[in-house]
């Protein structure tokens, strides 16, 4: 047995099984700020020993903007339970993570007030963060900054402006005008988590693009990206598309998607890589179907340091006499553990396959977003199927800490928390190529992948994380690091 037959065989075995660890540890609240039984608040009454109580009545306070209903649909208890007074404490951790989760808030509170033996009152105390924000930015055109460093050309490059309405009507719902010139001339409007139902378990969400590109990506060669510049448009594609989401409970989500897309690309593209859009094809046109579910009991969505995450996904391509059907899966799963008092561990998997016709501009790669795997970012590596494991052991170099800045008086930015990790990291990977139509010119497929290394994640506001990092990969290549990111 080779080692990457014997890879293969342990990742998609681990695969298998973590899903049977789906019970896992609660997600514990990452921030410092936060009341969750009256020990920890001074001007809270000692609870009686009850063995049960009952919550008889829930005030919110600071919620400006936010409907009250939709901070009572993120908690995990009503007006007029009856709970375990030991279970408390797990309750309101719950219910703090799920509304710091929404990104709606940059701090909560949650206080339990004793009316009487066996009889309480609860408070939650947002802060709400700034919604409207207006978007500028200059990224590299696969959003790989370190993999562009390397090899920086201005004409690979996106100057990204736009608008984005969080929290829109106070319902949480998110509202986005984005555009995109330079290398990618994409423009996009979006509106989503559109409530249909009170109780917020029915959402729709509706996004429109347009994409159009001169540069375009042609195959890789040696691992690395070949574009070739066309005068007409090379790449052409309108996508619309329609989200249902079914919240099954507050971490458990259904997602139905239908999208039509219309391609197009130039003759000369078509010559150049044949398999771009499929048999040689410079327009097709088609409709993708997918199902998801989603189970987040993570501690945060950015960067998380307890509880889990798992999703699976199967996507169907075709219906149109125009596309080639395409069948695909991917499996998402992650595990965050608190070792010792400062220390933590993370590890997620991550396989996605495809039919072995799928077009060349569908394939799933290594080396742009989200599947950028450290050690990697200066390549580009296409397959039918690939697979990652990434693991990490985090040392909490600065607690939490909250600055608070006297200067300025908007309270939505007068606050600002912050910490900082040390994380080691080992990530290694494998990237199928049935077809063998990528792998005569990329070295990187069909082999074992893998890399170590040490990095610096400041974490601040705003779910910004600042990252730098060294790496080096069984290839003997060494790398050096930076970004902003969300942790896996």
């Amino acid at each position: 047995m080779t080692i990457n037959t014997l890879y293969r065989n342990v990742l998609h075995t681990a695969l298998l099984l973590l899903p049977l660890l789906m019970i896992s540890p609660i997600a514990k609240a990452q921030t410092n700020d936060t009341a969750y039984v009256t020990a920890m608040d001074p001007n809270v009454n000692v609870l009686s020993l009850v063995p049960q109580t009952i919550v008889s009545s829930i005030s919110v306070t600071g919620n400006k903007k936010t409907k009250e209903t939709v901070i009572l649909r993120e908690i995990t208890f009503a007006e007029g339970d009856t709970i375990d007074t030991k279970s408390l404490t797990q309750e309101f951790e719950r219910s703090h993570t799920n509304l710091l989760k929404t990104s709606l808030f940059n701090y909560v509170t949650i206080s339990p007030t004793e009316i009487e033996p066996g009889y309480i009152a609860v408070t939650i105390n947002v802060e709400e963060r700034w919604y409207l924000w207006p978007a500028f930015s200059i990224t590299p055109h696969n959003g790989n900054l370190n993999q562009w460093l390397r090899e920086p050309d201005i004409h690979k490059v996106d100057i990204c402006f736009g608008i984005k309405k969080y929290n829109f009507r106070g319902r949480r719902e998110v509202l986005s005008f984005n555009f995109r010139r330079g290398f990618n001339n994409i423009s996009q409007i979006s509106y989503s988590n559109i409530a249909v139902d009170k109780k917020y378990r029915h959402l729709l969400a509706a996004h429109l693009s347009l994409k159009t590109q001169k540069d375009v990506l042609v195959r890789t060669t040696d691992g690395k990206g070949e574009y070739n510049h066309f005068n007409n448009n090379g790449f052409k594609e309108i996508k619309p598309e329609l989200v249902y989401q079914f919240r099954q409970n507050i971490n458990a989500s259904h997602f139905f998607k239908v999208a039509y897309n219309d391609v197009s690309i130039c003759d000369s593209l078509a010559m150049l890589n044949p398999d771009y859009l499929g048999d040689g094809a410079t327009h097709i046109r088609n409709i993708t179907t997918s199902y998801s579910f989603r189970l987040d009991n993570r501690s945060s969505s950015y960067y998380p340091l307890t509880g889990s995450f798992y999703e699976i996904t199967f996507k169907r391509t075709g219906y149109l006499s125009q596309s080639p059907s395409v069948i695909g899966a991917e499996a998402d799963v992650r595990h965050y553990l608190q070792v010792t008092n400062r220390i933590y561990f993370a590890a997620q998997i991550f396989v996605s396959t495809y039919t072995n016709n799928t077009p060349f501009y569908m394939r799933p790669n290594i080396g742009s977003k989200p599947n950028i795997l450290e050690g990697y970012e200066h390549n580009l590596i296409f397959g039918d199927a690939l697979s990652f494991l990434k693991t990490s052991y985090k040392f909490e170099l600065i607690p939490t800490h909250i600055i608070h800045l006297k200067r300025i008086n908007a309270p939505k930015f007068n606050k600002i928390h912050f910490a900082a990790y040390i994380n080691l990291f080992a990530d290694c990977a494998y990237v199928e190529d049935h077809a063998h139509t990528d792998s005569l010119n990329n070295p990187y497929t069909n082999t074992f992948l893998g890399s170590l290394g040490v990095g610096l994640d400041l974490v601040t506001y705003y779910d910004k994380v600042f990252s730098m990092f060294a790496t080096r990969n069984v290839q003997n290549n060494y790398y050096f690091g930076i970004g902003i990111k969300s942790f896996f």
